[in-house]
């Protein structure tokens, strides 16, 4: 068995939580205030829209100080799978607040709305951060492999285009004074928001219910079982992936010839776990080896 060191990187990913939390922060309390001072349901909308990223930004940055502490006897395989408990209650989070918006929006239909200047204002100023910093989340994520950082950035992203939005519905509120757009730019927010929360629950619950990784990981792990084969590796099956945060629990049976020594099978093993090493990102690898002839040999898989 090898545990192979994970790519994870505790303070650039608690940086980029925290400044999320920033984010989220400010702008939850300036479209509050503009929301104040506007009446549109629309700004409303990305009020609460705001403010469930701030929730679900505190949620990330929770989780992930959680998922970064070493296995302990009650948790040996670690708590990477916090972050992913994390990406589900986001998702939950953002089908709920879209829930509000989406009633909020419909019984606001048709009220005037004002000062539509410093509502635009803010909202392009708004999707023009969130930009920034759903980008860097992002690639903070990619590298550490973040269930929790992914749904984060997913979050802010969202606020991009439906600040984008609703800086567009206020627009056509002062160009043509047609307030209807207000509600119908909020309800269109709220399915937006809904869609996004779906995806980042149900990607969540893909990696709590040991869902096999992607079928391009299977392809790197059957290369490297492959080029094992020339070593001694007769066939192998009963392969198994599953991932938990940055991390591949990998298992496989391989069968060898029934007179290879111990010292030969072992390194057959290290051979297998050191190709899996260079070409995953993180795996932790069990080889269970079994001699040629003491079971039928099915196909590999």
């Amino acid at each position: 068995m090898s545990t192979i060191a994970k790519p994870d990187r505790p303070r650039s990913k608690r940086r980029a939580a925290w400044l999320s939390v920033a984010l989220t922060a400010s702008s939850f309390s300036v479209k509050g205030l503009v929301a104040l001072a506007t009446g549109s349901s629309a700004v409303l909308a990305e009020t609460a829209h705001s403010f469930s990223d701030l929730l679900a930004a505190v949620i990330a940055l929770l989780a992930v100080r959680a998922a970064d502490r070493p296995a302990d006897p009650m948790h040996p395989f670690g708590h990477q799978k916090l972050e992913h408990v994390s990406a589900v209650v986001e998702g939950l989070l953002l089908i709920i607040v879209a829930g509000f918006v989406a009633v909020q929006a419909a019984r606001s239909f048709g009220q005037p709305v004002e000062n539509s200047g410093l509502g635009i204002v803010v909202m392009m100023l708004s999707a023009g951060a969130s930009f920034f910093v759903a980008r860097r989340v992002a690639r903070v994520a990619k590298e550490a492999h973040s269930a929790a950082l992914e749904a984060d950035s997913a979050h802010i992203a969202a606020d991009v285009w439906s600040s984008l939005g609703t800086a567009a519905a206020l627009g056509i509120i002062a160009l043509t004074g047609w307030v209807q757009v207000d509600a119908i730019f909020g309800i269109a927010v709220a399915g937006w928001v809904a869609m996004t929360g779906g995806r980042l629950a149900l990607n969540g619950v893909r990696v709590l219910v040991d869902e096999s990784v992607s079928q391009d990981d299977l392809d790197v792990i059957r290369d490297a079982l492959d080029e094992t084969k020339p070593a001694g590796v007769l066939s192998y099956h009963r392969l198994r992936a599953r991932r938990s945060g940055a991390t591949r629990h990998v298992d496989v049976h391989v069968v060898v010839d029934a007179d290879m020594t111990v010292r030969a099978a072992h390194a057959i093993t290290d051979q297998i776990e050191a190709l899996l090493e260079e070409r995953l990102p993180a795996a932790d690898v069990v080889v269970h080896v079994e001699p040629a002839g003491s079971i039928p040999e099915p196909d590999a898989v």
